[in-house]
């Protein structure tokens, strides 16, 4: 028999057999299948609390009794009996009702770096009979808050407070928290989660900067750039009117005069208007300590110039962040953080888009930043506009130089921050 007529006949015959089977085993599996459903069921509702670190145990159980009854070890079985019945004893630890209600706050939920915040979690028995003691886990961050609570009647509620670290600027979540049954061990578990949770904002430091806008920001009617504009209130000169132009600027006297339609040009004003860019580079700074004083610095003058009523726009590494308000800034840098990133003169070309509009620019740096990057950086961001480099680099003296059009700040401490701000505003 050819090969190629053999394995298309062994096919065939193992598919017929398949059917054959199948039709043989499907009265079975009905009847049998309606019964099993429930036991499958029971089965898994009794096993699901069995975390990893029980199977594992249990399995050690059986490898253990299976090897000491090949062998006739005694002492083989003994542990083999302790595997299973810790596994037993720990499901045993989950039986019980959990029906309390967890809500969890935290108060104040903004506190500035080094404050004390406080972390609430209300545990209310809203049943009609009693419950037994739990134990309830409250995520902070990547930590877990653990606590103990007895048993409470019906209606009774629980309080329990703790303190929430806050040595760090972060965005910390608390909760939702849940109520756990099981063995100190971890072999076996069973958790109910409930409520909600909260966020705590823990803002950098900053510091009010009185002289940064009366000396150096303000500029209530406005200074001129040379972006021409169809519509303003800075009159530049007359040109002829193209179609398309709006007809509420023709200058109708210039017009009659020469017998050609004429149209006024305006130039774009621009009124004090911040412009915030922080680098996020880890290799731009030369440690943790460091990067919280230019975010320190950052927040100074951003909080300072929304306080006094002008506009600010922030860029924090390759991420616009919002700062229509003082509480929306200092939220946005409560969780900004050093990573991967461009360099600063790779900063500067992304971050131009979101700053166009700015009369102020402020570019906020560590000391792993040369000079030279730093002022081609500033230059990329246009001549027309203030540019201010600040370096931080810690213990440093502040100074301040001025290279071309760029003003270059060395700071080493927040406090030095009015001050030298004031030197510049002189200029």
């Amino acid at each position: 028999m050819a090969v190629g007529t053999a394995f298309p006949r062994a096919r065939a015959a193992a598919a017929d057999a398949q059917r054959r089977f199948a039709s043989a085993a499907s009265p079975a599996v009905a009847r049998v299948g309606p019964r099993l459903v429930p036991v499958v069921a029971a089965i898994r509702k009794v096993v699901e609390p069995i975390t990893r670190l029980g199977w594992v145990v249990a399995a050690m159980g059986v490898l253990v009794w299976w090897i000491g009854q090949r062998l006739g070890w005694d002492e083989l079985m003994i542990v083999a009996v302790a595997c299973l019945a810790l596994v037993v004893i720990s499901l045993a630890a989950t039986i019980g009702r959990l029906g309390v209600d967890l809500e969890t706050t935290v108060l104040p939920d903004r506190v500035v770096v080094g404050n004390e915040a406080v972390g609430q979690v209300t545990v209310t028995n809203s049943g009609a009979r009693s419950v037994l003691g739990a134990r309830i886990e409250v995520p902070v961050g990547a930590n877990i808050h653990p606590f103990e609570v007895g048993g409470l009647k019906a209606g009774e509620a629980h309080l329990e407070s703790f303190v929430v670290p806050t040595s760090r600027r972060a965005i910390i979540p608390m909760g939702p928290a849940a109520s756990v049954k099981g063995d100190p061990l971890g072999v076996a578990r069973r958790e109910v989660v409930s409520g909600t949770g909260a966020v705590l904002y823990v803002r950098p430091f900053t510091r009010r900067l009185p002289s940064f806008t009366a000396g150096w920001l303000r500029d209530l009617d406005g200074r001129t750039s040379n972006d021409l504009s169809t519509s303003d209130v800075a009159f530049h000169t007359l040109r002829e009117y193209v179609p398309g132009d709006d007809r509420r600027h023709i200058h109708w006297k210039t017009t009659a005069r020469i017998g050609q339609l004429m149209i006024r040009q305006f130039v774009d004003t621009r009124r004090s208007h911040l412009g915030l860019i922080l680098s996020t580079t880890a290799s731009d700074w030369a440690g943790d300590d460091e990067f919280e004083l230019g975010v320190s610095v950052v927040g100074s003058l951003g909080r300072t110039t929304l306080m006094d009523g002008q506009e600010v726009t922030m860029v924090g590494g390759r991420q616009p962040m919002p700062a229509h308000t003082a509480g929306l800034l200092l939220d946005g840098l409560a969780g900004i953080d050093v990573g991967p990133g461009p360099d600063v003169h790779g900063l500067a070309q992304w971050s131009k888009q979101f700053v166009r509009g700015a009369s102020i620019i402020a570019v906020v740096v560590g000391s792993q930043v040369d000079n030279r990057s730093l002022r081609a950086a500033c230059d990329w961001l246009g001549h027309e506009r203030t540019i201010l480099a600040i370096r931080c680099r810690l213990g440093e003296e502040a100074t301040r130089r001025r290279v071309g059009s760029v003003s270059i700040v060395e700071l080493g401490v927040l406090e030095d921050l009015d001050r030298i701000l004031g030197v510049v505003g002189a200029a």
